[in-house]
């Protein structure tokens, strides 16, 4: 079992429309997907509670910081877990992270989206270094025609490869 997470402090990134967009990709190529809710705000397990059965996939609500040992219970039951996080960096961000083999960072092409990004690259650096094996990623998102080089220079400090392709936004 695999479990890849979105996860950015700021809210309006894409984290909920990746993560619901990665369940319906994998449900299609015949995985077995759980899409686990970790945002309060609570999109991507309503979404699920509307559509998740019609793909093929199942959806819960998961508020409480305790996703590293919950993922536990699916072992055997699910191919993939896809976790949309919080707008916020908190205990249920490191206990999303702790349960992660891969963590996407999705970021629109604006700086206060990369200005973010030191925090959560500093909890990531720390669990690291703890021995907790997770590949982050950073996405741009919702691109029009913004330059990305000056982003990616403010990004470099912080270490984290960034996808070489920018999803666009809705045309």
């Amino acid at each position: 079992m695999r479990v890849v997470s979105f996860l950015h402090q700021k809210g309006g990134t894409g984290k909920s429309t990746l993560s619901i967009a990665a369940s319906l990709a994998l449900a299609q190529a015949g995985r077995r997907v759980l899409l686990l809710d970790a945002d309060y705000q609570g999109t991507a397990s309503e979404w699920g509670n509307r559509f998740a059965q019609r793909f093929g996939l199942e959806a819960r609500s998961q508020v409480q910081p305790i996703v590293h040992t919950e993922v536990k219970r699916f072992e055997g039951q699910f191919d993939w877990i896809v976790v949309d996080g919080p707008p916020s960096l908190s205990e249920m961000t490191e206990s999303i992270l702790r349960a992660s083999d891969r963590v996407i960072i999705p970021v629109r092409p604006a700086l206060p989206d990369v200005w973010a990004i030191p925090w959560l690259a500093a909890i990531l650096r720390k669990l690291q270094q703890e021995g907790v094996r997770v590949q982050a990623r950073v996405v741009f998102n919702q691109h029009t025609s913004e330059p990305l080089g000056p982003l990616r220079d403010e990004l470099a400090p912080w270490r984290l490869p960034v996808h070489p392709v920018a999803l666009p936004a809705d045309p």
